[in-house]
């Protein structure tokens, strides 16, 4: 559907309404020229199809006899007194029924020149016929039976002439035909050269009963495929409408063609008939009312006159049940009135859906056209039923087909391309919301992109100021109060030169780590403990100790502790590692490390005398300890006559958080 929704359909409804609006001549103008062309161009197209369908299955010389004879057959099987009756239009040549006939014989004169040409009898209409003689000689038709049987059947009929019995000059064919309801009608026929007749009876029999057939099964395919397509909420009332629609368009066309009698009496059959009709009108009513969006206190108006005009065909029903003497005329006036009620549906809903497609040209113009067309024949079928109409291209060309069986094949192909289309719209509005979407976001992953690049920018200047003044609280609280304290003691005179240079290596070695946790700190934990090797290591070698290093760390292993805790590991190392140059007399050391299980594990060990840590100690120990303890590790001591091992233990996971903490103050 172009529009979704009732608010969209409220405004397509006054859309609609401003057809008639007088405010603006000019566009009241366009309006209604377009309205006209509509008009013209749906009627161009249904009469074309109409002229061309009626060349096609009448043929030549049908209906040339003004009048027929024929003879009331009796019930008890006798002939009556010779009659003739008149040809009256498209209803053929019809006669009254009596109370005491049960068939009627019809006589038919031709002239034939040359008997060895086949001859056939084309009845344009095959009802109700009981036998055909020709010259007294029973005559096989073409088909056994009749390929439907309905409650009005408008299958053609076509009898080839034996040629044994047919003689030069004049000939009879007689037709006989049962009574079925209050009166004969004798179908135009046409008797000639049996090629010719036989094509026409081909074409009719295409249009009348092979597209009905068709007609049938597309209607209800495209209902089948409207219910079980999960309409939005606001399509989904039109789309109910057009399913009824549907539906009851193929229910008529299956009970006018091919539904059988049962043995009902007329009355019955044409109460059935009006009331299908009626359905029919009614849904088509509900279409035009869901796809215009018309005040919905309409539709409730609209249902309640078609159960007024229900009730009243009941009625006249059960009037001529009673009374079987006013059956006939009872009959006949309903039927008559459901013709116009009908046809006048038809002709409103035609005006409407015109007046849709003139103020709404760019939706759906090409189903409302073909909907407009349908149900212009269905008008005419009822319009025809009331008077004979003919070609307004061919004036002497009577209008004979049922029509709406014919159209239904348009009606359902209309309503499948309509979906079809709707489902290409669809299509097309999803892909260009996808490209609206990925545009947004798009736009809104670069605007995000720059935002975190901003944000990161603001972030590295603000760990830059941490570290600076981190580095300032480290070289005051460490390496300045250090200098500070020797300085007293040098003007003191307290201290002597050995202990000089001891406090200035101190000083030293603290400057060192705090540069080597700075370098190493975008590489990880591993490049620092190289560069703590490294430089250590010429300290060590030049004590005369020997120093072994298996440090297993890679980038694999994730350590991303962050300068901070990098520098409180380096101190706890430095601490023990000048612990084991001063107190352990050892001849080696060995520094260890690796992660196993997503646990840091770094030992730095040596082969000296060792100690009692309860005994012996001071507070390199503990603050090495208290270290430990603030990056969430451990630190265990173990030492002997082996020597000593200090091992530092610590989450990964809690190291890496510590480095996120950091980063975010």
């Amino acid at each position: 559907m172009g529009m979704t929704g009732e608010v969209q359909l409220a405004k397509a409804w006054r859309t609609v309404a401003r057809i008639g609006d007088l405010s603006d001549p000019r566009s009241l103008a366009v309006r209604a020229a377009i309205l006209v062309a509509v008009l013209i161009a749906s009627q161009v197209l249904l009469w074309a199809m109409i002229t061309t369908a009626e060349r096609l299955s009448r043929p030549a010389g049908i209906a040339s006899q003004a009048e027929v004879a024929y003879r009331m057959r009796g019930e008890d099987g006798a002939l009556g007194t010779p009659a003739k009756a008149g040809h009256e239009g498209t209803d053929g040549y019809v006669v009254r029924a009596g109370d005491s006939d049960i068939a009627i014989v019809y006589s038919l004169s031709f002239e034939v020149t040359d008997p060895a040409k086949p001859q056939a009898l084309y009845l344009s209409i095959r009802e109700q016929i009981h036998e055909i003689l020709v010259n007294g000689h029973l005559v096989q038709p073409q088909l056994a039976l009749n390929k439907v049987r309905g409650v009005v059947n408008s299958e053609p009929g076509l009898y080839v002439l034996p040629a044994r019995a047919l003689k030069s000059g004049k000939n009879v064919i007689t037709v006989e035909q049962s009574r079925f309801g209050y009166a004969y009608a004798l179908p135009e026929f046409a008797i000639g050269p049996a090629e010719d007749l036989g094509a026409a009876y081909r074409w009719k029999t295409f249009f009348t009963v092979d597209l009905a057939l068709g007609g049938i099964f597309i209607l209800g395919f495209t209902a089948l495929l409207v219910l079980v397509i999960d309409w939005p909420a606001g399509d989904r009332r039109r789309a109910r409408a057009l399913v009824a629609l549907l539906l009851s368009s193929a229910v008529v066309t299956c009970l006018f063609s091919f539904t059988p009698t049962f043995g009902v009496p007329l009355n019955v059959i044409v109460c059935l008939l009006m009331l299908a009709g009626l359905g029919n009108s009614l849904a088509v009513l509900w279409y035009v009312h869901c796809d215009l969006g018309l005040p919905q206190a309409w539709l409730r108006r609209l249902a309640q006159g078609g159960l007024v005009l229900a009730s009243l065909v009941i009625l006249q029903l059960i009037a001529g049940l009673v009374a079987p003497e006013l059956a006939a005329r009872l009959t006949y006036l309903s039927l008559d009135l459901s013709h116009y009620v009908i046809a006048g549906v038809g002709i409103l809903a035609v005006l409407l859906l015109a007046g849709a497609v003139a103020v709404l040209r760019p939706s759906r113009w090409g189903e409302r056209l073909a909907v407009m067309v349908c149900l212009s024949t269905f008008a005419l079928d009822h319009v025809s039923s009331l008077i004979d109409l003919t070609a307004p291209f061919a004036p002497n060309l009577p209008l004979t087909l049922y029509l709406s069986p014919v159209v239904g094949v348009l009606l359902g192909l209309a309503m499948l391309l309509s979906i079809a289309r709707q489902a290409g719209e669809s299509r097309r509005v999803v892909a260009t919301a996808n490209d609206v979407l990925e545009a947004t976001l798009k736009a809104r992953e670069d605007e995000l992109r720059a935002g975190h690049e901003r944000q990161q920018t603001l972030m590295q200047r603000q760990v830059l100021l941490e570290e600076r003044q981190r580095i300032v609280r480290d070289m005051h609280d460490g390496i300045g109060g250090q200098l500070l304290g020797l300085m007293l003691q040098i003007r003191g005179g307290h201290i002597a030169p050995p202990a000089i240079e001891a406090s200035l290596q101190t000083s030293i070695d603290d400057l060192r780590l705090i540069v080597d946790s700075l370098d190493s700190a975008e590489e990880g934990l591993s490049a620092a403990l190289r560069a703590f090797e490294y430089r250590v290591r010429s300290q060590i070698e030049g004590a005369g100790l020997g120093f072994a290093v298996d440090l297993s760390l890679g980038d694999g292993d994730g350590l991303r502790p962050g300068p901070r805790a990098s520098l409180q590991i380096l101190r706890i190392l430095q601490e023990a590692l000048s612990n084991a140059l001063r107190h352990a007399v050892a001849t080696r050391l060995t520094l260890e490390g690796g992660v196993s299980d997503g646990v840091l594990t770094l030992r730095l060990g040596d082969d000296g005398r060792g100690f009692v840590p309860g005994e012996k100690g001071g507070r390199g120990l503990g603050n090495m300890k208290a270290r430990a303890k603030r990056l969430g590790g451990q630190l265990d001591i173990v030492s002997g006559a082996q020597g000593t091992r200090v091992v530092f233990t610590v989450a990964v996971a809690g190291l890496n958080r510590l480095a996120a903490e950091e980063v975010a103050l």
